[in-house]
């Protein structure tokens, strides 16, 4: 597709870029081949190569099953709605399952149960049968929340980093993350994480910061950067926590589960993922729960780009709708990340036509 070189496709003497597209596009030259559009500098003309839209969310929910943890899993359940608005009413094409904290001792080296690793089996004495959540699922909240009420019989060796691999991995839960679908991970806990490949379940010192082969955080960042094919400029996951997130929180918890601990490693690695960390101390998890589908809504429908643009030429429309520069309800540009972002009600849904242009920074 080609345009000419009118007042409406060049202002001045620098080529106005345009993308129209969904998440994941991408601006690239004609000389590189492929792309959504991209500006010639001999021409100053434009080509639009076909673009496609990804809508794919994959959700793992990590559910902490040991013993102090009733109350909070009943208070996800009765909040859980806050989670799903947008991911419905946008049309996204998501995939939501449930694994608890114990899921790694059902790999062979430690109870080799593959009950223990399957996602949902044998979870509660309500569990749903239904393994993975898809937009089609009937009573999908009923569902979900029968699902999440893993009990509290579990190991009290929490090992949630361990946990998402062994199930995400299991060959019992084979297919769930689909081939580009941005890969989000929750995790409910009141405490800690405390995997260690090289220890026994529930050894001596699996509370204890300083053992020798506890699991580093940034390990755990490269091994999703590896499941999920991200580099440093484009991450296609990212890790949120609803834990125990400041000393006063675990002052107030333990009062009813002496054992809390700040999930210091849960929001360190949330840091490093763009994740969002929510209180288990709250009444209610709605607003943590609302907080973390926008997080997740507003990285998958982010726009890189291949051109550096000249940040006060940048003019975004949806489905034809000029949308405001504003980091509630609209979108901010990310220098660092060459990056577009939409936030709250701003956030297209996934079938949008979305056009972003300006002029660009230099040319190539």
């Amino acid at each position: 597709m080609r345009y000419s070189n009118s007042k409406s496709a060049v202002r001045g003497k620098f080529a106005h870029a345009l993308i129209a597209t969904s998440a994941f596009a991408t601006l690239v030259g004609c000389s590189k081949g492929g792309g959504s559009f991209s500006t010639l500098e001999t021409s100053q003309g434009f080509h639009q190569a076909d673009a496609k839209i990804n809508n794919k969310i994959d959700i793992l929910w990590l559910v902490d099953n040991s013993g102090s943890m009733d109350p909070l899993q009943q208070r996800l359940a009765d909040n859980f709605e806050s989670f799903m608005t947008d991911f419905r009413g946008k049309g996204f094409d998501f995939q939501i399952a449930v694994a608890r904290s114990d899921a790694y001792a059902g790999l062979p080296e430690y109870r080799n149960d593959p009950e223990v690793v399957a996602f949902s089996e044998g979870l509660g004495p309500d569990y749903s049968k239904v393994k993975v959540i898809t937009p089609s699922t009937p009573n999908l909240i009923e569902t979900f929340v029968k699902n999440a009420k893993v009990g509290a019989y579990g190991s009290g060796d929490e090992r949630v980093f361990q946990s998402i691999f062994a199930s995400i991995t299991s060959p019992v839960n084979a297919g769930f993350l689909r081939e580009g679908a941005f890969f989000a991970v929750v995790i409910l806990s009141d405490e800690d994480d405390f995997s260690n490949p090289s220890r026994g379940e529930g050894a001596a010192g699996d509370h204890d910061y300083n053992q020798a082969g506890l699991v580093s955080v940034d390990s755990v960042v490269a091994d999703l950067d590896a499941l999920t094919k991200s580099t440093d400029k484009q991450k296609n996951y990212n890790v949120s926590a609803i834990t125990v997130n400041t000393p006063e929180c675990q002052a107030e918890h333990s009062k009813s589960a002496p054992s809390a601990i700040v999930g210091q490693r849960y929001i360190e690695l949330a840091n490093k993922t763009k994740g969002v960390i929510g209180s288990v101390c709250d009444d209610s998890f709605a607003n943590s729960l609302k907080f973390i589908q926008q997080r997740i809504v507003e990285l998958v429908s982010s726009f890189k780009l291949d051109r550096e643009p000249k940040p006060d030429t940048i003019v975004v429309t949806v489905n034809g709708v000029n949308v405001p520069n504003s980091d509630t309800n609209g979108w901010t540009y990310s220098a660092s990340e060459n990056a577009i972002y939409f936030h709250g009600a701003a956030v297209p849904p996934a079938s949008a036509d979305v056009r972003i242009g300006f002029d660009p920074a230099s040319f190539l």
